[in-house]
């Protein structure tokens, strides 16, 4: 085949695709054979316990970044009857069948592409040969390690200086018996997504030249989850905890002022200074000046005057000015109803004392995170989740982007072989 290739009989595409599968093959081979030495040792050395019986040798499809290839090793059944074992599984650390590298590779690439391509990337670079529905079987496993994984990790030795908290939602595309009974926004009544929570939890350890807070590089971890908001505020708990939130010198909470999020907040974050989202303030904010003015130009200076006025903590004092124009205003009820918000939220819109503290008052980690966390993997075009399909996978893509895949798989393999 070098000849062939050097001879110039094929273009450089067809002689790279030659390549892949020719050292695929190699490597398949060579792998098979160490493998197979392997459990031919341990199955000869081991003793069989004393409630198994030893059913002879029995063969399995062994997946890896090579390629398919099969390995015998010896099956053990109980006295008592019920599941068999085959000890050599674990000591090859073969995660259904699949080796540790193809495991670690598959537990990458899945958060981050459909599974078709995971299947076809996987393919076209390697040679191995994992379908589609291959891989989603491989994701409902996974994902559930991580979620048993991720439950108990511990909080931190040295606790953070200010941790903060923050939660919003977005609706993820949803198959049709996913969404029986279900209520949507749309001119037909009917439902097309069902709202995914999302957490984050990061930490602050001081400020800029310019006193502006400074997030903690690669401190934030994110949760999500197809759940109410009382069972979600259990789990953004619990991830606030495995942070280290019992013993962090501040806890905050930033939210967009949704009645869900504060009632979380004051439930479950007592103790927790909450903050309501600025840019979300400012967007009420607006409402408020046309509502007063109407659309236009003077709408427009009050809301840029009224926008610095509620930095500098004089949210009240704007309140009781758009309440002075009530009689004359354009839209007397969404003059009401917008001041109502503001007084509702007055405590938690002292701009002016928590920029001194150097908080942030911004929401941007959890509203980027809507888009990377939760868009760019399950909202792509033609795309229908089920309720444990798009678990599954963000599970993962959480898992992956809080920076915490390395330790799972470190755990998870361990655990294989330990068995």
């Amino acid at each position: 085949m070098v000849g062939e290739l050097a001879a110039g009989q094929c273009t450089v595409e067809a002689a790279e695709e030659k390549l892949i599968l020719s050292v695929a093959r190699i490597g398949a081979t060579a792998l098979q054979a160490v493998m197979q030495a392997r459990i031919n040792q341990a199955d000869a050395d081991r003793a069989t316990p004393p409630d198994l019986v030893r059913e002879g040798r029995r063969p399995i499809w062994v997946r890896s970044l090579w390629g398919d290839f099969q390995i015998v090793r010896a099956y053990y059944s109980r006295k008592g009857g019920g599941e068999g074992q085959t000890p050599s599984d674990c000591l090859l650390q073969l995660w259904d069948s699949y080796t540790p590298g193809m495991a670690k590779v598959l537990c990458r690439l899945i958060p981050q592409m459909p599974f078709e391509q995971v299947a076809e990337l996987l393919h076209s670079t390697t040679g191995a040969t994992v379908g589609g529905r291959q891989v989603h079987r491989f994701t409902e496993g996974a994902a559930d390690a991580a979620r048993r994984w991720t439950a108990g990790i511990e909080p931190p030795e040295d606790p953070a200086d200010r941790l903060y908290v923050s939660f919003d939602g977005t609706g993820v595309p949803m198959r049709r018996d996913c969404l029986v009974g279900r209520k949507g926004r749309g001119a037909d009544g009917c439902a097309k997504t069902r709202e995914m929570r999302l957490g984050c939890v990061f930490t602050q350890s001081g400020t800029d030249d310019q006193g502006h807070a400074i997030r903690d590089p690669d401190s934030t971890t994110y949760i999500a989850a197809l759940l109410d908001s009382k069972l979600f505020g259990r789990e953004i708990k619990a991830e606030a905890w495995r942070r280290g939130m019992a013993d962090a010198r501040r806890v905050v909470v930033i939210t967009d002022g949704a009645k869900w999020c504060a009632t979380i907040a004051s439930t479950l974050f007592g103790r927790a200074t909450h903050i309501l989202d600025f840019y979300h303030a400012a967007e009420h904010l607006h409402s408020l000046a046309e509502a007063v003015f109407g659309q236009g130009r003077e709408a427009e200076i009050h809301f840029r005057r009224w926008r610095r006025m509620l930095r500098r903590g004089e949210a009240p004092a704007i309140v009781a000015e758009a309440r002075a124009t009530h009689a004359t205003a354009v839209d007397q009820e969404a003059i009401r109803r917008e001041t109502t918000y503001l007084r509702n939220n007055i405590e938690r819109m002292r701009y002016d004392q928590f920029l001194r503290e150097g908080l942030f008052i911004g929401s941007g980690v959890i509203e980027a995170g809507r888009k990377t966390v939760v868009g760019n993997r399950a909202k792509r075009s033609g795309m229908q989740w089920s309720v444990p399909g798009v678990q599954n996978i963000l599970d993962l893509r959480c898992t992956l982007l809080s920076g915490r895949m390395d330790q799972f798989l470190k755990h998870a393999l361990a655990q294989r072989r330990a068995a």
